[in-house]
């Protein structure tokens, strides 16, 4: 029989391998710890990469608007296949000519064509407006100006009001794609015909038409009336090779009081008179401004620099500079933007209680191909 010890028979056991209480805390504290580390270390590395997409954003969106502007501005003397310059009233060859004018008068216009030219607001037929703003095809200056526009019932449509200090630009040109009936729209991915103006230019010479070529019609026009309100004839005056048609453009873009870019754009609603209707294009826009180089002597080289553009220098004008200040739309916590920037060579500080936003200041030159063809 087995002898047993004084422990085994008294039954009592050794106390087992294991965690005190001591240890518990000591474990649980360091377990605290690191789970505290982990979470910063992933709420640091989640703010960062939240940063960095608002950030990726806050570029996208300048580039967004400054490709946008600066391709409206190369775009800005686009006639089609029209001669250039364009003279709206010219007898033989002009927009508004007199033997299609009927009753409307056409001479002489009081001044430049309004900012919102289509609309008839001014008390002149759309088409004469629009007739008119081909010769004066850019128009730019402050906000104040949109404001005045707005206000004034110029636009005939929604337009939030325009930060008033802040840079526009009007662009008056016909459309890119030419359209027409049936198949010829879809072919050229273009909009379909509808109640709207557009432009056709004669090619055709035919001395017993009285046609010399170069002819351009203006004229509003649908699906059932454009066929023959548009009946010019392509180079080889083929009678079933019809002149392309354009539409017409007319865009006005500015900064509101949002800071958001907006696009203001001739279109026809569907109901109510021609208007412009409103795309707001890039958030977090704070100032767009421009700089215009104009060439008073004709070699082609500019001869002033100018922040505000007049109508009168519209034909002179070779370049322009954009100035864009696109803001991040949240705060950045810690981050205060203490810099003096410099836009259109005026400096620029950040706007009261908005340092904690970061900002992102973009500029580009654009070469104009003017109409005049010595400046190109």
């Amino acid at each position: 029989m087995p002898m047993l010890d004084h422990h085994t028979r008294c039954g009592w056991r050794p106390e087992s391998a294991g965690f005190g209480l001591v240890e518990l805390m000591i474990a649980l504290a360091l377990g605290t710890v690191i789970i505290l580390g982990v979470t910063t270390l992933f709420s640091d590395s989640s703010r960062a990469l939240n940063d960095i997409n608002r950030a990726g954003r806050q570029l996208e969106n300048s580039l967004y608007a400054m490709d946008l502007l600066a391709k409206e501005l190369a775009l800005v003397d686009y006639w089609g296949e029209a001669n250039a310059p364009v003279d709206a009233d010219d007898p033989a060859f002009g927009a508004l000519r007199a033997a299609e004018l009927d009753d409307l008068e056409i001479s002489p216009y009081p001044v430049a064509p309004p900012l919102c030219v289509g609309s008839g607001a001014t008390g002149f037929d759309p088409r004469v407006e629009l007739g008119w703003a081909m010769e004066y095809p850019l128009l730019a200056g402050l906000g104040s100006e949109v404001n005045a526009a707005i206000g004034a019932g110029q636009c005939q449509g929604a337009g939030s009001a325009a930060s008033a200090a802040a840079g526009f630009v009007a662009v008056r040109r016909a459309s890119t794609c030419a359209t027409g009936l049936g198949a010829v729209a879809a072919e050229n991915n273009c909009r379909a015909v509808n109640d709207f103006f557009y432009l056709q230019t004669n090619g055709c010479y035919d001395e017993n038409a009285g046609l010399s070529g170069g002819e351009v019609k203006l004229y509003r026009a649908d699906s059932n009336s454009l066929a023959s309100a548009f009946n010019y004839r392509r180079y080889s005056c083929d009678v079933n090779q019809i002149a392309p048609i354009y539409r017409y453009v007319s865009r006005v873009y500015y900064v509101n009081q949002n800071d958001q870019l907006v696009r203001l754009y001739l279109d026809n609603p569907a109901s109510g008179p021609l208007g412009y209707q409103q795309d707001i294009l890039v958030e977090g826009v704070e100032d767009l401004q421009f700089e215009w180089f104009i060439d008073e002597t004709g070699d082609g080289e500019y001869d002033r620099v100018e922040q505000t553009l007049a109508y009168t220098d519209a034909a002179n004008v070779v370049g322009a500079k954009i100035w864009l200040m696109v803001r991040n739309t949240r705060e950045r916590p810690g981050y205060s933007d203490e810099t003096i920037y410099t836009v259109a060579g005026q400096q620029w500080p950040v706007p009261a209680g908005m340092a904690a936003y970061p900002r992102t200041l973009q500029s580009r030159m654009v070469m104009l191909p003017n109409r005049v063809g010595r400046r190109r």
